[in-house]
């Protein structure tokens, strides 16, 4: 089985537990969208001029994004069948970070598979999460031809992109299973683990900090 083939099944696995937890726990953030057309993925790709880790497009050939388009302030392609509004429950992931629909990556802010502006012009770095629509803060991977292609970091407004933060989208697909089954917060390859934890809003989920959590009508989950 080629490496490949070996991200695309973990990815596929890891997000498969994910949906599980969510269809048990939190049904109004398992409203989830259709898989994105191949055309979509592949006319991303030829525009940004890199190529989609396997990880990462294997769970677009699974679900165009992790919520309704509109939660990204995108109406619904005709034919997915979808409501013309969202619930807002798209920031379901770690750090309320929420993946949009495949055809968006090239326009948050501007085009952010330049996040950080790199100086070499082969370098390629696509941001695939955010914590809003302004894309300001969020995740991205490393799409440059190499050892390091896969890799995934993390990006901040006025910040250095920071690279190593998971060896690949299956990576962290795989530790965000596990935190939500374990009921507690991501651990980073530094060690570092996160102290907002998985818990529900109005049956969606939302992680966020147990002692001083930001909504008031935040519960962890038990």
């Amino acid at each position: 089985m080629t490496d490949d083939r070996q991200q695309e099944e973990a990815a596929t696995g890891a997000w498969a537990r994910i949906e599980a937890w969510l269809g048990r726990n939190a049904p109004r953030s398992y409203m989830l969208p259709p898989p994105a057309p191949e055309a979509d993925i592949l006319e991303v790709e030829q525009g940004l001029d890199l190529t989609m880790p396997p990880g990462l497009k294997a769970f677009y050939r699974l679900r165009n994004g992790t919520g309704h388009p509109a939660d990204f302030g995108w109406t619904p392609e005709p034919g997915t069948g979808l409501p013309l509004q969202g619930r807002g429950t798209a920031w379901l992931l770690p750090r309320k970070h929420a993946i949009p629909p495949v055809r968006q990556l090239p326009y948050w802010t501007g085009g952010p598979h330049t996040v950080g502006m790199p100086a070499d012009p082969a370098m390629r770095y696509l941001a695939f999460a955010a914590t809003d629509r302004s894309c300001l803060y969020g995740l991205f991977t490393d799409c440059t031809p190499g050892p390091g292609y896969g890799r995934i970091g993390i990006f901040e407004e006025a910040g250095i992109p920071k690279l190593g933060v998971w060896p690949s989208f299956a990576d962290y697909l795989i530790e965000v299973a596990d935190a939500l089954y374990e009921n507690r917060g991501v651990e980073y390859a530094d060690g570092h683990q996160d102290k907002k934890v998985p818990g529900l809003v109005d049956q969606a989920l939302v992680w966020d900090r147990p002692t001083r959590p930001v909504d008031p009508d935040w519960t962890p989950f038990a």
